[in-house]
């Protein structure tokens, strides 16, 4: 469905991105792990089309996107929920998700129905719906970002650290509502610092470490591998 094969990517004289090679099949679950500055971030922007790599190919069912623009991905499917969720804080909850579905043609034709199952996924939206975004709470925010992105009818979903911040309710919550997502066919690329968690709901992970991946495989080998232990899980 989606794969990224040998992706460079620099920042001015600065590479940070080192041959990658990402694979995400049709309805499935992978994370994308690594510590702050490993380089996730960027790999997200740049299958969105926010960076470009400097060599390398992003292909999304068989068909090159390398070279596209931002909005045109968003309207083939593929969305991303950024780090902070980057709301805009002084517009109601219910403005912020009819955005999430300006960006694709048929999503804004079923926005209706769109607005009324991510209601029912998350009903405090519906009841904070006429409130600005900047007032809600940390998990809030989250489940807003992700109602918005909903809103598009995403093909393939992409999330960057969508734990970091919260607290361990909002945390156990939002991975609850990702298993709902994932079980519900929503294919998803997940970012975290949170390996446990993350390989929790993934049944497939990568893990990088200053813009090279050095590790993957299924989640049960990533759990019991002695170098993740180590590094990210503290035991």
């Amino acid at each position: 469905m989606f794969r990224v094969e040998n992706i460079n990517v620099s920042y001015g004289i600065v590479h940070v991105l080192h041959d990658v090679n990402i694979n995400v099949e049709d309805g499935e679950c992978v994370a994308l792990l690594g510590s702050n500055g490993a380089g996730k971030t960027t790999v997200l922007n740049t299958v969105s089309g926010l960076l470009n790599a400097t060599s390398g190919n992003i292909f999304f069912h068989n068909e090159p996107v390398t070279g596209l623009p931002p909005s045109r991905r968003v309207e083939l499917g593929i969305i991303q929920i950024p780090e902070g969720c980057k709301l805009f804080p002084f517009m109601t909850v219910t403005e912020n998700l009819l955005i999430g579905a300006s960006g694709r043609r048929e999503a804004w034709k079923t926005k209706k129905a769109s607005l009324k199952r991510v209601c029912e996924l998350f009903p405090v939206l519906k009841e904070r719906g006429n409130l600005h975004a900047r007032l809600l709470s940390g998990g809030e925010r989250q489940m807003l970002a992700m109602g918005r992105a909903l809103m598009s009818q995403p093909i393939l979903l992409m999330m960057d650290e969508p734990s970091l911040g919260l607290a361990p309710k909002a945390v156990i919550d939002l991975y609850a509502t990702l298993k709902v997502l994932h079980d519900g066919g929503v294919t998803i690329l997940l970012s975290e610092q949170n390996v446990q968690q993350a390989l929790g709901i993934a049944s497939r992970g990568y893990v990088l470490e200053n813009g090279h991946i050095v590790i993957e495989g299924c989640s049960e080998d990533l759990l019991t591998s002695e170098h993740v232990k180590k590094a990210y899980i503290g035991i």
